[in-house]
């Protein structure tokens, strides 16, 4: 793959509470991984903490050099700690892991090893509600006097039902507790203060003891209730701001990201209590643009999510694991799937992948069918286990694997990669501003991406349909006009474009579904008009050597060869009548300078193409 030259900048977000340097966060991608089913290590057909460490290199071996990783910067564990079901999502024990994962000292190697790559780690943390066979149920239902309140129980409940119609009280001993998603989770009672103490405890120690980098947050606006109110109680905010608080304690860079499945205007109630919460509203704006080839209510959704967030301090997504996987929503059309994947990582926010995303994975509810193994290769079992895996593969394994996809740079694989690949390397894609861009074809979802004076224009079709002459607007965020060279970071491609105004007008072609990604360049013009005819620069484009022939030979020449964005790259004084010079640079657009003592100079574009 490519290199792609970066605009180097220095900036900063403006929030609510005024100016706050960038994160972490907005500079990486993240993954989501259901331990069970990543990679099994032992062959008992159960992934595991060891199958991680194995497959870290797929995620970003660390070294920028090399294409046969994703470029992972950040990956979200699934429940980890014990657990008596598949999922993990009804913990017994709060400060154990799941056996099954392996142990303590398996788990902190793969930490180890992820960090040593650059790769941050937050695992799922689910408090609202327990397992029903964890030893604090068992002893609050048998009415232990220290434990009995750690849940709530009703001898006559109300017959409320909850957020989407179910059954809330359930019979138990003589009583009725209160379980909001099924009987075998409980509520936890954060009214009690010994269940609040002893969260804080098990928090404190997966971030100090074991250094896990931050949580995913479950159900995170169910903790509170009170009378009718069952979600987004002000205990709860008040709870997340008070946790998060402590976390930044313990470290200064954990990461909290919220699951708050609601509206937006209640997501908002939570983003000056957590770091990020994931916008469900943008993802499924985005999947039914990709879907339907009309973008209007993604347009709307990047609008609402102005008002709801902090710039870019939101988590983005296109499915989960309690959703229906992508290529499943899209009746297995792959075009769609890469015109989604563009979408994602091209807009605002943290991008989050779920695992085997990149593959092309199938699978529709039961939660199972989302959750199956990873497809590593066209081997038994898709080379995830040598075993019996827990669950049995897609049927279309040996097809859509990780194997087979790095090898077709056309495949999914690769469009993920070199999606992530040019955020990490553009600045402008992780922390720049978002404006819509109207253009004359109602299925092309433009926007502009805008930092430190730096302009990226996005086009992706979201139709089956190849489209001619698309023309949009777009105003330079600099206020400058002239002659601009655009490069088309995305597909490898250069054009010159010019205006007498800070406003351009751009016309392009598209193919169905695809994705262009427009940078400007640096002005043109200029470097013809001062480039002296005495001085010669072949060939350009450049491979591997670039020569400058000084016809009219005058001592004290030096030439400096500098990256579109005026940073200076390569300094050569006292330089010969005619001399080589070797280039080992990315693919790209550089500007050579000759000086003289006399303050004179020359410029001119050169190309690298490899």
């Amino acid at each position: 793959m490519k290199k792609y030259i970066s605009i180097l900048a220095f900036s900063f977000l403006f929030g609510a509470n005024g100016f706050t340097q960038n994160k972490w966060w907005n500079e990486t991608t993240a993954y989501e991984i259901f331990v069970r089913s990543f990679y099994d290590s032992n062959g008992d057909g159960i992934g595991d903490f060891n199958g991680m460490t194995q497959k870290l290199d797929y995620l970003n071996d660390g070294n920028p050099a090399t294409a046969n990783d994703l470029g992972i910067g950040l990956v979200w564990l699934m429940p980890i700690n014990s657990s008596p079901s598949y999922h993990g999502y009804d913990v017994t024990n709060y400060l154990a892991l799941n056996p099954q994962y392996g142990t303590d000292n398996d788990f902190k190697t793969m930490l180890t090893q992820a960090h040593n790559r650059g790769i941050k780690v937050i695992m799922d943390l689910v408090i609202n509600h327990s397992s029903d066979k964890h030893p604090w149920f068992i002893k609050s239902a048998n009415n232990d006097a220290f434990y009995r309140d750690f849940y709530r129980w009703e001898t006559s409940p109300s017959s409320q039902t909850g957020p989407w119609g179910q059954q809330l009280w359930y019979p138990k001993n003589g009583s009725n507790y209160y379980a909001l998603f099924w009987s075998g989770m409980p509520d936890l009672n954060f009214n009690y203060q010994p269940v609040k103490d002893s969260i804080f405890a098990a928090a404190k120690y997966w971030i100090k003891d074991m250094s896990v980098d931050g949580f995913r947050l479950d159900a995170a606006m169910y903790l509170y209730e009170e009378g009718t109110t069952l979600k987004n109680h002000p205990k709860t905010l008040a709870f997340w701001k008070e946790f998060n608080d402590s976390c930044k304690s313990w470290n200064s860079n954990s990461l909290l990201v919220g699951e708050v499945w609601d509206s937006p205007e209640n997501i908002a109630l939570y983003t000056d209590k957590l770091d990020l919460c994931f916008d469900f509203n943008l993802a499924d704006a985005n999947m039914n643009a990709a879907n339907t080839g009309n973008p209007y209510n993604s347009r709307v959704a990047i609008n609402t999510g102005k008002i709801i967030f902090k710039p870019n301090q939101f988590a983005s997504f296109l499915t989960n694991h309690d959703q229906n996987r992508v290529i499943d929503v899209f009746s297995n059309n792959l075009d769609k799937n890469k015109a989604a994947a563009s979408l994602l990582f091209t807009q605002g926010g943290v991008p989050f992948i779920y695992y085997g995303e990149e593959v092309a994975m199938k699978g529709s509810k039961p939660d199972e069918n989302i959750r199956r193994p990873m497809q590593w290769s066209g081997a038994a079992n898709g080379g995830f286990t040598t075993g019996s895996p827990w669950r049995a593969l897609n049927s279309n394994y040996t097809t859509y694997n990780v194997a087979s996809m790095q090898l077709d740079e056309n495949s999914i694989w690769n469009h993920y990669q070199k999606l992530i690949q040019i955020r990490k390397e553009q600045p402008i894609l992780q922390t720049g501003t978002h404006t819509n861009i109207t253009s004359s074809e109602y299925a092309v979802h433009s926007y502009q991406r805008s930092l430190n004076g730096k302009d990226v224009l996005v086009l992706v079709n979201t139709s089956n349909i190849g489209l001619s002459n698309v023309q949009m607007d777009i105003t330079k965020s600099d206020g400058k006009f002239g002659n601009y060279q655009i490069e088309d970071i995305f597909n490898d491609s250069l054009f010159s474009i010019s205006s007498n105004s800070s406003t351009f007008s751009i016309k392009v072609n598209l193919k169905p579904y695809q994705t262009r990604i427009l940078q400007f360049g640096y002005p043109v013009g200029v470097e013809e008009e001062n480039w002296n005819p005495s001085i010669q620069l072949f060939p350009n484009p450049a491979k591997d050597q670039f020569n400058i022939q000084l016809s009219s030979f005058q001592s004290n020449v030096w030439l400096e060869l500098y990256a579109i964005d005026g940073k200076l790259l390569y300094r050569e004084e006292q330089l010969q009548k005619n001399m080589n010079h070797s280039v080992n640079l990315p693919n790209g657009i550089y500007i050579v300078k000759v000086n003289t003592l006399n303050g004179k100079s020359w410029n001119q574009k050169l190309v690298i193409s490899n």
